[in-house]
């Protein structure tokens, strides 16, 4: 009588000649797979250096001049634009997005005249109560608030362009507006700011190598090999298998 499980196949525990070079050309190509993808990280790992944005360079240039408080009003729109620039980031964690708009807050009341502060304040009260009324308004009535606290936008927009030199329909200076508090600490010296220049540190340094600022068919290197090449020699291994299990059933004379 014939046997039911003449065709079963065990990767771990091959039955015969054929079951074993099957699983040896399995483990073959999963070796190669791991090896390419593994190893490339294993790579980058080892040959990656650390690299600061321009954005920290300048900070930390410019920083030490901010503690002492005898900086410059250019000096002062180089620092608040690379707090910006961090503030900025979508991968920076709520604590020090605080911590970044209590800088920024600083930095920006420390270079405005007292007149235009008092005209700032008013207008973030204002739309902190519009906002406050936001959250149970409807229809028509929500529309109208929506329009004010735009409006009260672009005031604070027009309010501190002559000192960032932001331009008024820019990033920059919607989340300047937008990371302005009330309560703020007086100077860039307070205890509260203390860990802000490892927090800019952190989020403006990023380790590079060769494979990562290599251009490779309009690509950097490092994410052609990822994204395209491994896809590739998935496909391609898949392929040998098929033609190397094929070639080797023909071989010995079996017949699915």
């Amino acid at each position: 009588m014939e046997s039911t499980d003449q065709f079963n196949f065990s990767i771990f525990r091959p039955r015969n000649l054929h079951g074993r070079k099957n699983r040896n050309v399995i483990f073959s190509m999963l070796l190669i797979w791991a090896a390419a993808v593994f190893g490339f990280q294993f790579l980058l790992k080892g040959i990656q250096e650390p690299k600061a944005e321009n954005s920290l360079i300048l900070f930390e240039t410019v920083w030490p001049s901010a503690l002492k408080g005898d900086i410059v009003p250019d000096d002062a729109r180089t620092l608040l634009a690379t707090m910006i620039h961090v503030k900025g980031k979508n991968i920076v964690k709520p604590a020090d997005q605080e911590l970044l708009n209590s800088a920024i807050s600083s930095m920006m009341y420390g270079i405005i005249s007292d007149t235009v502060k008092t005209q700032i304040t008013g207008v973030l009260a204002d739309t902190r109560k519009l906002k406050s009324e936001l959250a149970t308004a409807r229809d028509q009535v929500y529309l109208d608030i929506k329009s004010e606290i735009n409006i009260q936008s672009g005031r604070l927009i027009s309010l501190l362009e002559p000192y960032t030199g932001f331009n008024p329909v820019s990033l920059e200076a919607t989340i300047l507006i937008n990371s302005l508090k009330e309560d703020y600490p007086q100077t860039l010296a307070d205890e509260s700011l203390t860990r802000l220049p490892a927090v800019m540190k952190l989020y403006l340094t990023h380790n590079q190598s060769k494979l990562t600022d290599t251009i490779f068919l309009g690509f950097p290197f490092h994410y052609f090999y990822t994204a395209v090449f491994l896809l590739i020699l998935f496909i391609t291994l898949c392929i040998v298998y098929n033609v190397l299990i094929g070639w080797r059933l023909k071989k010995e004379g079996i017949v699915e």
